[in-house]
């Protein structure tokens, strides 16, 4: 009795061992009979050629029948640039994918890119687009940063002027530069009214006069303080 029962797990085996070479046989002539003779990839600007190269042929390799869709859409989704992916089979021997990458809004601590959703993402330091803005905080702080940076960017839209740089110091103060080279100290409270009061009183002090500023103190309960180059502190 066992010795029968050893025999069926025997021929079970061989079976599916069989079953296994039959289907690995069959992708192959599949994949030479409908193989993939192009894939195209659009909207990766960013994207290193070379390693996605790599990185796609070998999920490419199965033909047009054997192609994993969302193996590779799992692939590609692991590269620093990619937000998102959509793969196409197009008949009889393309592949289409189409990369929607991250937007970045500013660099963060001079170490990764802050993205429109607050999501930091880190890729090579060479694909960084330029002239980003750059923030500077403390860890765990960007989502509250951004807002910060979106809010005051409004403000001073009548100015004609963006942020450059804003820093939260680690002593919760802000500090702003602003696109036309002037530096606020905002200080630690009513950061957004004290950005709207230099705002207002921009064009009847500042205006036409950038160049002579070297910063803003808007620190003061009930005014601020201009600091103009070449001109001693008091």
């Amino acid at each position: 009795m066992i010795g029968k029962g050893i025999q069926s797990v025997k021929v079970l085996l061989l079976g599916l061992l069989l079953l296994s070479c039959i289907f690995a046989i069959s992708q192959f002539k599949v994949s030479r009979i409908f193989p993939i003779h192009s894939v195209r990839v659009y909207g990766a600007p960013h994207l290193d050629p070379l390693y996605t190269q790599q990185l796609l042929m070998p999920l490419v390799v199965r033909g047009f029948f054997g192609i994993q869709v969302e193996t590779i859409r799992e692939h590609l989704l692991q590269m620093p640039w990619v937000d998102e992916i959509y793969v196409r089979r197009i008949w009889p021997d393309q592949v289409v994918i189409t990369v929607l990458e991250r937007k970045p809004i500013a660099s963060w601590n001079d170490q990764s890119l802050l993205g429109d959703d607050g999501e930091l993402f880190s890729p090579k330091r060479d694909t960084y687009p330029d002239a980003l803005p750059k923030l500077v905080g403390p860890e765990g702080k960007q989502i509250q940063m951004l807002e910060y940076f979106r809010d005051m960017n409004r403000l001073l839209e009548s100015l004609h002027a963006k942020i450059a740089y804003l820093e939260l110091t680690p002593y919760s103060t802000w500090d702003v530069v602003l696109s036309n080279g002037i530096t606020l100290h905002l200080g630690n409270k009513d950061i957004l009214t004290r950005l709207h009061h230099f705002v207002k009183v921009y064009p009847k002090i500042l205006a036409n006069r950038e160049d002579d500023v070297e910063y803003v103190d808007l620190r003061y309960p009930n005014g601020l303080a201009v600091q103009w180059k070449g001109v001693k502190k008091v």
